[in-house]
């Protein structure tokens, strides 16, 4: 690779001609191919089509569907393809926390790491209480019965994990296919059986479309969340060019196992019938969802079986972040910015598995809380990092130019003006997400994105972080004990809180009244 030309005289010397050699301390490398990266994205991401229910009733059902025809366009591809070229360049343990450290610096590579373990270490709790409540009504169980169920589940996964990332792409692999045929049942039941128009109307309240699209925005951004989350594990993969190729082919799946099953299933059931949709629609006579397909075709048995997929469905999204979020903390671990007891791997190099025991006790504890709870705590995190995901790959692109680079690394077509484009799209859309929460609740956005600051201060001071291997270069502020320069940082994340509260509060007097 040669020589950073393109950047100005003073700052050619900044930058190394090529990316710094990654780390995975003891952990072993892992052939995994494109399909089964593809594979894991689709648990990471969707996994079926659960969780659009909600949407149906508080947008409308034509809106439903534009939202889930737009978002791939919009939200879903330019995240996919900003990971896919950040990793191509950096294929580094860790994910966007390596990429936000070599790129803007420790404070802000930590803010990275942190919102990705916090938003793992509650989320995976969501998949666990789904679990219990899927199997609660399919066995009929009692709230100790359903607890021993999520203990299991908890336990089963966590030995797949720790047995070694090969074995997690072998389930998702098996699970997922299994998904895609149950809903694809889904579809063919549902078009043989058309009978209404799937998009009347467009809005569940007509005179006031703009509620109904912040009403349903929220649930719809975060079904197309999670891409970069498979970039947690790229240095132990064989291959990181594979990422790229998973997301060619995962995109269009997971977009289409949206849109397929909702218009096919809308379009089977009465007209005005869309009111009645809800999560456990299929499982309970006064709802609607997926599932009525299958007890209009096939009875009883059918309820069963989409029961059966609906479990399948979260057991193998938490058995994919389990993997995934189990290397946030280590990262941190590694570079002395979190306690070295996480950093523990066995001894064949098959899995952090401090991390994967902690994040295993943290689902079960969040798995007492209701899904939306959880997803209104998480998707904070999610977030913040797709805010900044654009500034980082266009940092990169300063750093290690495109025409310097090896022809079969991956890079965001368009030059300059698509990866402009496509960061915007990022910022913009996860800004507008954040910020259309009521005043009132913006309160628990600034408390959980300070946390990261709060954190990151004291295990700067504890641990040491970049400094203890390098002082020379990440020299300490002797006045304030965190790195040179941290202050100011500080001071800009301030800034940037302050900023987002005041279009928190336009917003609220534009759009929620």
């Amino acid at each position: 690779m040669a020589a950073n030309n393109s950047l100005p005289a003073g700052e050619q010397d900044l930058f190394p001609p090529t990316p710094p050699a990654g780390s995975i301390g003891n952990l072993r490398k892992t052939n995994i191919s494109a399909i089964g990266i593809a594979f894991m994205l689709f648990c990471l991401v969707s996994a079926g089509a659960f969780g659009i229910e909600e949407i149906i009733p508080a947008a409308g059902p034509g809106l439903t569907l534009i939202i889930l025809m737009v978002l791939p366009f919009v939200w879903a591809r330019p995240i996919s393809r900003l990971v896919a070229e950040a990793n191509a360049i950096l294929p580094r343990e860790g994910g966007i926390y390596a990429w936000a450290k070599e790129t803007f610096g420790e404070f802000w590579g930590f803010q990275a790491g942190w919102w990705t373990s916090m938003d793992t270490y509650i989320s995976s709790g969501a998949y666990i209480a789904m679990v219990g409540g899927y199997t609660s009504q399919l066995l009929s169980l009692d709230a100790e019965g359903t607890f021993v169920v999520k203990l299991l589940v908890v336990g089963c996964f966590t030995v797949v994990n720790l047995v070694g990332l090969i074995e997690v792409e072998r389930i998702s692999t098996f699970f997922s296919v299994l998904i895609l045929i149950v809903f694809g049942m889904a579809v063919v039941f549902g078009l043989i059986n058309w009978q209404t128009n799937p998009f009347d109307p467009i809005f569940a309240t007509p005179e006031a479309p703009m509620g109904c699209l912040v009403e349903s925005l929220s649930i719809g951004i975060w079904m197309y969340c999670g891409y970069e989350c498979i970039a947690a594990m790229s240095g132990e993969y064989e291959d990181s060019r594979n990422v790229a190729k998973g997301f060619r082919i995962a995109l269009p799946l997971i977009a289409l196992s949206y849109i397929l099953p909702t218009l096919a299933c809308l379009a089977a059931y009465p007209a005005g019938s869309w009111t009645q949709w809800g999560i456990d629609g299929g499982f309970s006579a006064d709802v609607l969802g997926y599932g009525t397909i299958f007890s209009m075709v096939l009875g009883h048995s059918g309820v069963v079986l989409f029961l059966v997929i609906a479990i399948m469905s979260q057991c193998t999204i938490y058995n994919t972040y389990l993997a995934s979020g189990s290397r946030s903390f280590w990262v941190l671990s590694e570079d002395n910015l979190f306690p070295k007891f996480i950093r523990k791997v066995d001894k064949a190099g098959r899995s952090p598995y401090v991390g994967v025991l902690t994040i295993a006790a943290s689902s079960l504890v969040f798995s007492q809380f209701d899904f939306t709870t959880i997803i209104e705590m998480n998707i904070i995190f999610i977030l913040a990092r797709y805010m900044f995901l654009g500034f980082i790959v266009m940092r990169l692109r300063k750093m290690y130019p495109v025409e310097n680079r090896p022809t079969d690394m991956y890079v965001i077509g368009g030059g300059k003006v698509g990866v402009r484009l496509y960061s915007a799209l990022a910022f913009g859309i996860a800004t507008f997400t954040l910020c259309l929460n009521p005043v009132a609740n913006f309160f628990a956005t600034v408390v959980f994105l300070a946390s990261g600051v709060v954190a990151y201060i004291i295990f700067k001071k504890i641990y040491g972080g970049l400094a203890k291997e390098n002082p020379s270069a990440h020299p300490i502020d002797p006045k304030t004990g965190l790195a040179a320069g941290d202050t100011r940082r500080i001071g800009l994340f301030a800034l940037i809180i302050v900023g987002l509260f005041a279009l928190n509060v336009l917003m609220n007097l534009l759009f929620l009244g």
